[in-house]
């Protein structure tokens, strides 16, 4: 319970910070609301006692000023009712948009700012599954909750005053027959987080084939398989296997909770009878009696819903958790600030230096790379050899910045890598992926996001383009350059996974990095488009640093140096020549098998 208090005090510190005015505005109405059903309530029974005193008296000795009096005090609350409601709505929807947008920039920065390890391991999935599903509208449910109790709290306190004028037992039993309920509720609460908790791969493999079975990404391979039909299947198995879990508990909690209202039933009948007897006695008027039964049926119903928000307050707390849990994952090691950060060295001279770096990921003590010692000097362009599983595409990750070394370290004309200013890495440093992505925005965007930073350049982006080789494609679209790409939005033109990738160096070429980093550049092209790209590489690396991964030889000769990793180091270094003729030399080993693969 008293994380549960911590929790809720920190995200109503959030919401302050998020709207403080709007807080205010909405504090104000709930003050005003509370206030109003029993003001409602007491305007009812002076109403009902000055139509039984009026009804008592001959019909022309009748004054009805009081009445008139009553009947538009009664019309004034009931509209100021209504439109309290009406505002409440308002400030309402216009705070969450304001909450909203906080924690989404909360959640994005925090996004923004994790160890990228992360993203690549199964466990810290569901995590982020729980995270990002529960911050969308817990926190927003917490202030309301609050804002809830607090209006439920004022109109209690005043109508256990109404009902003391009965008797004093009358609030303690309305009370007692309450409670039950309660803890039946905060045990739900508590059990349904327990099982979200244990169920999130569950829940998360309803929506895994749900995707499969919608997204327009799939479509393709399952209708060429005839996947549907087994997908559907699964897809069904499981969320009914969620929901069966889900309604069993539903179920028992709605069965104790009918067996406590028997009692609360039993209860009421007791009372109900102590206010008739005294009507029947003469000590209370019929406004008091209808006074009384309307305080003891709301009473009892804004007790319910007092506790039921005390159980919701309970219920959204344990499930912040979640978003905690995910705000206290690690964030990147040594990540400069803009304002604290090194320059990256203008112009690169000696060039880049791995320094007996090791990696590997946080959960798993298997090291990837260790020990590794090389350089590529200023200008030079040098080739990543390897089978796959040597680190190759780590190494990249870690010029990148995408990884921090678990070992040594990266300089940068002796400048360590990591404590370059992150603007000043992404002016300077060049990257293409091998599975980049397919940006569903005009083409001449596609090639901006190279260094998005800068004003866009037309100029610049139809440069790229021709760089790429992909500029004729992009000029053949009706709307040229503004031509919306892929397949989500209406308009758009497709291109195929060769396009694609030119258009994704096109991105890189955009960038006047330093350094140039290139992840199977050619690995969706063509022999013609190959060799055509690899010359615009040639020219685009001329007079900078670059380092290439690729299993291609024609990609592999340009290169002015190869670097042969095995195991978790390198093992050989040279040009391309000199490796293709050392004796028992590792690259030529390679170069044998490739031989008799294609032989046989």
């Amino acid at each position: 319970m008293r994380k549960s208090l911590a929790h809720i005090k920190t995200i109503l510190a959030y919401i302050w910070r998020s709207s403080p005015g709007w807080t205010l505005g909405n504090a104000l109405l709930i003050l005003v609301r509370g206030v109003l059903p029993l003001l409602l309530l007491y305007l009812v029974k002076l109403l009902v006692d000055e139509i039984q005193a009026l009804a008592m008296v001959e019909a022309g000795g009748r004054d009805f000023e009081r009445l008139k009096v009553v009947l538009l005090a009664s019309g004034g609350v009931f509209l100021i009712n209504a439109l309290s409601a009406s505002i409440s709505i308002l400030v309402r929807e216009k705070q969450s948009y304001a909450i909203s947008d906080f924690f989404d920039r909360l959640i994005h920065h925090k996004l923004n700012r994790l160890e990228y390890g992360y993203f690549e391991h199964p466990n810290y999935q569901s995590v982020f599954y729980r995270a990002l599903n529960e911050a969308s509208y817990r926190p927003g449910r917490i202030f309301y909750g609050s804002l809830g109790v607090l209006q439920n709290l004022i109109t209690l306190l005043l109508m256990a005053g109404v009902l003391i004028l009965v008797h004093w037992s009358v609030s303690l039993v309305l009370l007692l027959i309450t409670l039950p309920v309660a803890f039946i509720r905060w045990r739900h609460a508590r059990a349904l987080f327990q099982f979200k908790k244990r169920n999130t791969r569950l829940e998360r493999e309803v929506s895994y084939y749900n995707r499969l079975i919608t997204a327009p990404d799939f479509v393709k391979e399952v209708r060429a398989f005839d996947l549907g039909s087994l997908f559907r299947s699964r897809y069904q198995n499981l969320k009914q296997e969620w929901r069966r879990k889900q309604f069993a508990m539903l179920q028992q909690k709605t069965l104790r909770e009918g067996s406590v209202q028997v009692l609360a039933a039993l209860a009421f009948v007791a009372v109900y009878g102590m206010i008739a007897w005294r009507a029947f006695e003469g000590s209370v008027s019929m406004g008091e009696v209808v006074l009384y039964f309307l305080a003891l049926q709301r009473g009892y119903s804004y007790l319910q819903e007092l506790l039921g928000r005390l159980a919701g307050l309970y219920e959204d707390s344990l499930f912040l958790d979640n978003l905690f849990e995910f705000m206290a994952l690690r964030e990147r090691q040594g990540d400069s600030r803009q304002e604290d950060g090194l320059h990256f060295p203008q112009p690169l001279r000696r060039g880049i230096r791995f320094e007996n770096v090791g990696f590997h990921y946080p959960s798993n003590e298997r090291w990837i790379l260790r020990h590794l010692n090389f350089e590529i000097a200023a200008g030079e362009t040098v080739a990543l050899v390897g089978v796959n599983g040597t680190g190759k595409s780590t190494l990249i990750k870690l010029l990148n910045s995408l990884y921090e070394p678990v070992e040594g370290q990266i300089l940068v004309d002796e400048v360590p890598l990591n404590r370059i200013a992150p603007t000043d890495r992404v002016a300077n440093i060049s990257v293409i992926f091998q599975d980049f992505i397919l940006y569903n925005v005009s083409a001449a965007e596609n090639i901006w996001f190279g260094a998005a930073s800068e004003q866009p350049d037309p100029e610049k982006v139809r440069k790229a383009a021709r760089e790429a080789g992909i500029d004729k494609v992009i000029e053949g679209f009706a709307e040229g350059y503004n031509t919306t790409l892929g397949t989500l939005f209406e308009g758009s033109e497709q291109m195929s996974p060769g396009q694609w990738q030119r258009l994704a160096l096109a991105r890189s070429f955009y960038n006047d990095a330093q350094l140039i980093l290139l992840d199977e550049p050619t690995s969706s092209l063509d022999a013609f488009s190959e060799a055509r790209l690899l010359r615009y590489i040639r020219s685009i690396t001329r007079g900078r640093t670059a380092l290439i991964v690729s299993h291609r030889l024609s990609t592999i000769k340009m290169a002015d140096r190869l670097v042969v990793l095995e195991g978790e180091g390198v093992v050989e270094t040279g040009s391309f020549d000199d490796l293709s003729k050392k004796e028992n030399g590792h690259f030529k080993r390679m170069l044998s098998s490739l031989s008799d693969a294609m032989e046989a």
